[in-house]
């Protein structure tokens, strides 16, 4: 199960101080946090709260926003387990002075990323489309989720170091 930290880091999550938005009606985050929640086996809940403050009212905090809840991607807890991670519906709530809350719940489930990848191999086979004998179709898939995985790795713990930094200070 990725925690909250992985889901923050793969979903780019911004930071605090960070700007969202275009530059002329940003919006800065004051605060944001995730939490984690088991629902069912595979499936995990991502509770988020977000603080922003700036100009522009709802409509400016709704443009600002659209891109991050609309980012989905696929992670690996630490055991190599693939997870499709989202961002549900936000909702927006006026806190005055120019200030907005943000609450959402992400979510986190199982996929059998393994599987689907050697069936869309065999299907490229079966088009003409890949000449590979299903051996080398097993071993390209294979090679292909190692790097995926070095790459959330990596990823994952450069976003953990800047969150460090973040909240030392």
């Amino acid at each position: 199960m990725p925690f909250a930290n992985k889901f923050r880091a793969m979903m780019a999550l911004p930071f605090p101080g960070d700007t969202l938005g275009d530059a002329s009606d940003g919006l800065t985050v004051e605060s944001i946090t995730v939490g984690h929640e088991g629902r069912a086996a595979g499936l995990y809940a991502y509770p988020l709260r977000l603080i922003l403050r700036g100009p522009g009212g709802l409509a400016a905090v709704k443009r600002a926003i659209k891109a991050l809840f609309a980012r989905r991607c696929t992670t690996f807890s630490g055991y190599g387990t693939p997870y499709h991670l989202w961002l549900g519906r936000p909702t927006v709530e006026p806190l005055g002075d120019g200030r907005y809350a943000v609450t959402a719940e992400g979510a986190g489930a199982r996929v059998h990323l393994e599987e689907d990848l050697l069936r869309f191999c065999e299907h490229l086979a079966r088009k003409g489309l890949l000449a590979a004998s299903p051996e080398e179709r097993a071993a390209l898939v294979a090679a292909y989720l190692d790097g995926y995985r070095a790459e959330v790795q990596r990823l994952v713990g450069r976003y953990k170091t800047r969150l460090r930094r973040n909240e030392a200070g």
